[in-house]
């Protein structure tokens, strides 16, 4: 009988918004560091720790969309010299 394969499911969940809600880029990466920083002590337990990592990869989940959104809303200067918002060509 062939051994049973192994599927990766898609598990990664997307941020809960509303926690990080307001946050700016600058306070989403300095929570990041705090995050790194509190997993780096000696007494950290194994379950605080993942929850720990889980909060800093939505942290870091939250600045991309953020600095994604800001790029998509830059201004570009056209060929005449005027301010154009830049429209993502996807």
């Amino acid at each position: 009988m062939p051994a049973a394969k192994r599927t990766k499911k898609n598990t990664e969940e997307k941020p809960n918004m509303e926690e990080f809600e307001g946050l700016s880029v600058e306070e989403a990466f300095k929570r990041v560091d705090d995050v790194i920083s509190a997993m780096q002590e000696d007494d950290i337990s194994l379950e605080d720790s993942f929850r720990r990592y889980k909060e800093g990869m939505d942290l870091l989940k939250v600045a991309g969309a953020m600095i994604d959104k800001v790029e998509k809303e830059a201004l570009k200067i056209s060929e005449d010299g005027e301010l154009e918002i830049f429209e993502d060509e996807e």
